[in-house]
């Protein structure tokens, strides 16, 4: 190619990145998948077929530029950093996920060269895995989460959870690339693609068979109060309540023969310490017949408290802290030393432990509530293992999106969040203190309501079967990546030079 050309060609590039994460998508939620798919093929094609390897690094540090636009503002208002420390970090967070997806590329051109096609599949595969899963985010996000976007599609997350799907598009790119660069038949070419597409279409009608549990229902009212992110004043609560009673009064809640789950946000009430016990709490739930659960604070925690009449309270850090957002990482000394010079306090992380779920109480016995608080519900193995320790019948997503004003950011969170659903088989409750509150079903389909830096008051009647679904399993991961080092590394035994 003209080099004049290859501006113009990675520009493009970054482009299609950009449109494979825009949440909402536009044409029905097709245009999200089918760029994911189509990404890593043009991107690995013209790296196989010679295109300097720069040019692919820029084409994806472009398109994350373009994504994380919103995050300077962000840094600057909320954050109190000066506008050009936060384009700084901003540009930091985009050069470190650029080059490790860019050497995932480089790994599959390596793999190329030396093992053909399948073999560039395989590694494309088992090197996205593992930087998804185990390279250091600020943001963790997972490539495969834009298959969420289509309820079939979504629900194969079922059998090879949202990173399976990652690896799945980067090697049908990778086997379609290596068929182009090698000339091969448009037929062997899209077979790749076609694999995927028909994987897909095949595990989400395979997602009907997988065995069920019993019906369970439950009412639920949700509160996002449009409340100024992190700001603390007095009369949170009462102003929480006041607008919850308004719902439940005009719904008609609670109701005979079915229990009632209130959700307040992540930072609905701050500026208190709930750790402790509180008898008024347990009291305000138990007058209004309702199970509460809302985010709040305490010490150096980000918390969710539970109350339900009879119970004792039920109270929950947040384990993950967003890395520089919440909680500088490293070691203590350099996060006091760091912390100090920043002026930051860095969140302390909570314990996942047995028991980690709020117990609702039902009419058919407890319906066990496991939260995550924002970020955390990124994290699909984090989420496996709460879910798991809690014995949890439904998940919640505490959220406090007021940090990110008018931007896309709180569509990117939805739409990273959305496969948690499908891939632990139960719905996925989602309240906002300001955006898009909204629930994601075990289906694969879901709702979103309201807009960014709005308020509202949303009821649900949820009515669902929990699935036992495959990538409830913790031996999912190791199990996929395990199969494709076996393969590459049978590949790569046969084409090793035989002596005579």
């Amino acid at each position: 190619m003209p080099s004049l050309l290859r501006p113009l060609e990675t520009a493009v590039l970054a482009g299609i990145f950009v449109l494979a994460f825009r949440f909402p998508g536009v044409l029905g939620g097709w245009l999200e998948p089918a760029l994911a798919l189509l990404f890593p093929l043009l991107l690995l094609e013209g790296l196989f077929k010679g295109r300097h390897a720069v040019w692919t690094w820029v084409a994806i540090l472009g398109g994350l530029l373009l994504l994380y636009q919103w995050v300077p503002q962000t840094l600057a208002s909320k954050g109190g950093l000066p506008f050009g420390l936060a384009v700084l970090g901003t540009v930091l967070l985009s050069l470190w996920e650029a080059t490790g997806l860019w050497l995932v590329a480089l790994g599959s051109r390596w793999a190329f060269r030396r093992l053909g096609a399948l073999g560039a599949a395989c590694v494309a595969a088992l090197l996205l895995l593992g930087w998804e899963s185990w390279g250091f985010h600020v943001y963790p996000w997972t490539w495969g989460a834009a298959f969420g976007a289509l309820p079939w599609p979504a629900r194969s997350a079922a059998f090879l959870g949202a990173s399976g799907l990652s690896a799945l598009a980067w090697g049908a790119g990778a086997w379609a690339a290596a068929s182009l660069a090698e000339g091969a038949s448009l037929r062997r070419t899209l077979a790749g693609p076609g694999f995927a597409v028909g994987l897909m279409l095949l595990l989400g009608g395979a997602w009907f068979l997988l065995p069920r549990g019993v019906e369970r229902t439950l009412d639920v009212a949700m509160i996002q109060p449009n409340f100024p992110a992190g700001v603390r004043w007095p009369g949170m609560e009462a102003e929480m309540w006041r607008r919850s009673e308004a719902l439940l009064k005009a719904r008609g809640w609670p109701r005979a023969g079915r229990a009632t789950l209130l959700l307040w946000p992540e930072s609905s009430i701050l500026g208190r310490d709930d750790r402790g016990p509180d008898a008024r709490l347990s009291a305000e739930a138990a007058s209004r017949g309702v199970a509460w659960l809302f985010g709040t604070e305490g010490g150096p925690y980000n918390l969710v408290r539970g109350e339900a009449a009879g119970r004792p309270a039920f109270v929950f850090a947040k384990t993950e802290p967003m890395p520089f957002g919440e909680r500088t990482p490293g070691p203590e000394a350099f996060r006091r030393w760091l912390d100090e010079k920043m002026g930051f306090v860095s969140q302390e992380a909570g314990e996942l432990k047995e028991g980690c779920a709020f117990a609702v109480p039902t009419p058919a016995g407890d319906l066990r509530v496991h939260p995550l608080l924002c970020s955390e519900a990124l994290l699909p193995g984090r989420t496996r293992r709460g879910f798991e320790l809690g014995r949890a019948d439904l998940l919640s997503n505490h959220t406090n999106d007021g940090w990110f004003d008018r931007s896309i950011a709180t569509d990117l969170h939805a739409a990273q969040i959305r496969l948690r659903a499908p891939e632990l088989g139960v719905p996925l409750l989602r309240a906002t203190l300001t955006g898009k509150s909204g629930v994601f079903h075990e289906d694969g389909h879901f709702e979103l309501w309201g807009e960014p830096l709005s308020e509202g008051a949303y009821a649900l009647e949820l009515q669902w079967r929990p699935v036992r679904t495959p990538a409830r399993s913790a031996w999912l991961l190791p199990g996929l990546m395990a199969g494709l080092a076996a393969i590459t590394l049978l590949l790569g035994w046969k084409v090793l030079p035989r002596k005579a």
